[in-house]
Parts: C-alpha cells; structure tokens; sequence
C-alpha cells in the first residue's frame, strides 16, 4: 500500500534553536537514506534509529560518504543561508554552481544606496593612494547612477504617462544600474546541499580575492557546528584543470557592436534526430533503424508527427528527454548587467572569458535621451585607470571596477530543452530588455538549422497568439 511520509523539510533557524541541539542536524535524514539500500527495515525505524543515536549517525555518514564514496548521501542534507554584504563580484562564485538555488537582490527592482565593497587588499599602507582613488570612483559612480535614475524617471514619466509609476519606475531602476559597478554591495538567499556546499567551499578558498576567502570562513563554521560529517573536504585542491596562458597570447577578438550571438556547432539533422528519438522511445527497434526509417519518411509524415509532438503545447510545458540529444553550442557577446541573468541558466555548459576586454561598453540609447551620456563617458576614463591601477595588484581585484556596462563573452553548449527553457523565459514580454534581444538572437539562429523542432521556441507571452493544435481523439 502506497505510503508518503514528510521526513523534513526548511524551517527557520530561529525553530531549530528551540529544539533539542543535539539531534537538530540534517546528519540524520543523511545516514538514514544512506542505510536504505543495505537494510530490510522500513525507512522511519532507520529515521528514528539515527535520530537516536546522532554519533553513531555521523560515522555511518563518514563511512558511507568519504570512504565507500557513496558522495550523493550527502545531497539528503540541505542548507538555507542569507548572504548579506558581499560584492556583486562575489556572487560570480556562487551563482554559477549548478545544484544550488539563489535569489539575489535585483538591481532591477531595488534602488541601491551608496553601498560597495572596499577590498581588503586595499587597506595595506602601500596601497592607501590607490583606496582613496577607488573610493572616489565609486562615490561618482553611485551619484551618477542616483542622477540618471531621477532624470530617466522623468523622462518616462512624460514618454509614458499613462503607465503605472511603479513601472516607469522599474523601468529607470533597469537602465541606470548600468553605471553600477561590480563592487555593489548585494545579499542573497542561497539553498544547497552538503556535497554542493564542499565543492562551493573549495572554490572560494581558491580564490585570490580576500572577500571570497572570508565568505569561506562565515559559511564553514556554521555548517561544521550542525553538519560536521558531510562537510569535510573545503581546502583548496591542487588540481586547477588549466594552464598559464600561453606566449604569443591570442589577439583581442571584438564583436561587433551588433553581434550578439555566433552560432558555432550543432547536431546535424536535429529535426530527424528528435523524431527518430520519440520513435525509439515507442518501438523495439535500434538506434539506427529508427534514425534510417526517420529520415526515409516524406515530409508530409513529419509534419503530422510534429503536430503530434507539439499538440497541447503550454506555456509551463517541459519538452520531452528527445530534445536533449540535440546540442547547440555558441559565443555570446553580452554586458556584466545581462549575464547577471544569462548565468542563473547553468544547467548547461557555460565558459566565461576570465579577463575580458576593459575597452568595452554598451551604454542604453535612453540615457542619451535623459541627457546623461556625456557624465557617462567623463566617468568611462577614471574607471579604466582605476582597473589599471588594481591590475597592477591582481586581475581578479581589478574586477570589482567592472561595470554592469561592461561587455563579456560567454562560450555555451546547451540542447534544446533547455533552450526552450531559457528562451520561454527570457523572450517573455516581461524580460529585461538586453536579455530579451539576446535570447530573440539565439532563438533565430536554433531557427535556421532546426526549424521543426524549434516551432515553438517562443516567449511565454507569445503563446497567446499561437493557437496549439488540439490533440487528436481516437476514432
């Protein structure tokens, strides 16, 4: 008989104090999973024997996780955080790992005060003429943002009287932080496991930035006082995966102002591939004899089957598994501001350029039209001199200086259920606007090389002028 129990779930630290210290640990949901696969008891006698014994509970995890190396265990133990005053630069470290969730403060919908960070670095005697100017720059960098979010909201205010204020001023907030620098003080709210948290912990310490190395140190001890046999392994490895860079270094390659996305590789013949993919899933037939009898059908049979495929098609719709066997792999050319939101997408393969052209800027066509551009462009010079100058002490400090007008590239592989989540998403009505154009580019580039199976790679708002075809009944 079918039986759900609720084992656990999130509940704020203020409750957890008021129970029982001892066992109020996410090391017993961990060891009793862990011994499910090996034990014929019912999983609540393995829960109410680890909630019991909460010793014996940490070694069965220490046994199981680190020596038999069963490190998905560990995945059973989960963590809510608020990270609060850190750099906008710093979220870069978190946001990107993959099986973890966060939702950070939006420069999009919050109006951000003077607050930056300060590098640690910084504070050395030798360097107390470099700290003075960073903190001239960023003060003009954040009154310029406070004066071009009042002149913008004056601007919309007499182009679009008829919208509510609120979005006329969302609208201000989402063009001005551009001049907003990396240094932006930000706070999120960050949930992951412990096998996420370990690999987190190990790229923070090996970081050169100081700020990174703190973080480590806030979230370590915390999650070692509630968790200390799934969270072991958090020094730096050795290991990098890289190399120096290499002499003669590659030349600079910019995009051009107007290019946006470079289709690099795809799957050939990706319609016939998803097709023969949803044939496999329904025949007893190989691989290859349904990708033979796939490719042989007329096109009017295809095209009955993507009717099929798309039939009902909903805007919260996932795509069936077959899309995943189609691979799409691009560069992008996109501003700090834009990937902000293109690297909350990391379920796909996703390569930042490290140290990207400091030459580079988009500044919005409406800040001309509020009469800011020329106080834009006497900053773009500081900001520059003061990446030099930092450069000089570390690459990796020289980042917080980075606006969210900089420009960065982005190598991508991604297949195409994904991508359908991302443009559903980002070509929505309601995206930014630099994303939005974005992801339109991306969506016409999949368009021209799987036009079948892209037929409904489209915003959500879009579905409303789409019709799907109704399934068919059966005679």
């Amino acid at each position: 008989m079918l039986k759900v129990t609720l084992a656990g779930y999130n509940i704020d630290s203020s409750l957890i104090r008021s129970l029982d210290q001892a066992s109020a640990t996410p090391e017993v949901i961990s060891a009793a999973y862990a011994r499910i696969s090996r034990s014929a008891k019912s999983v609540s006698e393995l829960r109410a024997e680890a909630l019991a014994d909460v010793a014996q509970a940490r070694k069965s995890n220490q046994a199981i996780v680190f020596d038999l190396g069963h490190a998905s265990v560990a995945e059973h133990a989960v963590f809510n955080f608020d990270v609060i005053g850190v750099s906008r630069l710093l979220t870069e470290s978190l946001e990107t790992l993959r099986f973890a969730s966060f939702t950070e403060k939006s420069q999009r919908y919050v109006t951000f005060a003077r607050d930056y960070v300060i590098p640690a670095e910084l504070e050395l005697p030798a360097h107390s003429a470099l700290r003075r100017e960073y903190i001239s720059v960023m003060d003009a960098l954040f009154a310029e943002y406070q004066a071009s979010y009042a002149a913008l909201k004056s601007l919309y205010a007499s182009d679009f009287p008829d919208l509510p204020a609120r979005a006329r001023d969302g609208m201000a907030k989402e063009d001005a932080r551009y001049i907003l620098p990396l240094a932006t003080t930000t706070q999120l709210g960050m949930t992951l496991n412990a096998r996420s948290l370990e690999n987190l912990l190990r790229r923070l310490i090996a970081s050169p930035l100081r700020e990174a190395r703190e973080l480590h140190a806030a979230l370590l001890k915390p999650a070692r006082e509630v968790c200390p046999s799934l969270v072991r392994h958090v020094e730096a490895e050795p290991f990098t995966g890289s190399f120096r860079a290499l002499n003669p270094k590659i030349p600079r390659d910019d995009f051009q102002d107007e290019e946006l996305v470079r289709l690099l590789t795809h799957t050939p013949n990706a319609d016939d591939t998803i097709l023969a993919a949803l044939l496999y899933e329904q025949t007893q037939g190989s691989w290859q004899q349904c990708l033979d009898a796939t490719s042989g059908f007329a096109a009017k049979v295809k095209q009955d089957m993507w009717d099929q495929v798309f039939a009902d098609i909903r805007p919260w719709t996932k795509m069936p598994r077959a899309f995943e066997l189609v691979d799409f792999s691009f560069e992008l050319s996109l501003t700090e501001s834009c990937w902000a939101q293109f690297k909350r997408h990391r379920v796909g393969s996703v390569i930042r350029q490290k140290h990207p052209s400091s030459r580079l800027w988009v500044l919005p066509e409406v800040i001309g039209e509020a009469g800011r551009s020329s106080q834009w462009h006497d900053l773009l010079p500081r900001v520059m001199d003061l990446k030099k100058a930092l450069a000089s002490i570390s690459d990796e400090l020289a980042c917080y200086a980075r606006l969210n007008a900089d420009r960065v590239k982005v190598l991508v592989k991604m297949n195409l259920r994904e991508l359908y989540h991302l443009i559903r998403l980002r070509c929505d009505e309601h995206a930014q606007w630099e994303i939005n154009i974005l992801a339109h580019a991306i969506a016409e580039q999949l368009r021209g090389v799987a036009p079948q199976a892209t037929d409904w790679l489209c915003g959500k708002s879009e579905f409303a002028d789409r019709a799907p075809t109704p399934v068919r009944q059966n005679d």
